[in-house]
């Protein structure tokens, strides 16, 4: 668990990586995300779900795809893991950010993945934004928990999670899938 220990991460709360990227977990990664072997997706979906149990994170924000991706290979893992966590365990799913750029955080160096990713994230339209809280009242909740596939550098969670602090949600948590360590 990395609760504030990484520099770049600041306004993430904590994040709960499942997993090394490493050796096995690579070729587990690499055949779930760009083979496309889906039948992954389930098994994720309830390794997350214990994680966010047990951390009583009970609302959760999917990082949004890059633009182009869905078109390009035909399926968000991100948003097939919060619709098995919405469908199957019963967690709610606030799909209340977007993805501003098309490009792919993997090919950057780090100094260039904190750079782009300033503006790489937004709050939704707000039409969208205003129907995903009326289960809330039209208020933001007071804590929820981003799901990634992996955090490599922090950079990508922390800006989503800035983005949620300043429409006032007090902990934003996140559980990824692997580190990058």
């Amino acid at each position: 668990m990395i609760c504030r220990e990484n520099p770049v991460i600041k306004s993430t709360d904590c994040v709960i990586p499942l997993f090394s990227y490493r050796l096995w977990n690579r070729e587990l990664m690499f055949r779930w995300k760009m083979q496309e072997e889906r039948n992954f997706s389930p098994l994720f979906a309830k390794l997350l779900c214990e994680v966010l149990r047990k951390t009583e994170n009970k609302i959760i924000v999917p990082v949004p795809p890059r633009k182009g991706k869905i078109r390009k290979n035909g399926w968000d893992q991100i948003e097939e893991l919060c619709c098995f966590l919405e469908k199957r365990y019963g967690f709610r799913v606030l799909r209340i950010l977007e993805r501003n750029t098309a490009g792919q955080q993997k090919k950057l160096s780090r100094n260039q993945r904190l750079e782009s990713i300033k503006s790489a994230y937004s709050l939704a339209a707000p039409r969208v934004v205003e129907n995903a809280l009326k289960p809330f009242e039209g208020h933001f909740p007071e804590t929820v928990c981003l799901v990634d596939d992996v955090c490599t550098t922090g950079s990508t969670l922390e800006s989503c999670a800035e983005i949620l602090k300043k429409e006032g949600i007090k902990t934003v948590n996140a559980v990824t899938l692997f580190t990058v360590d």
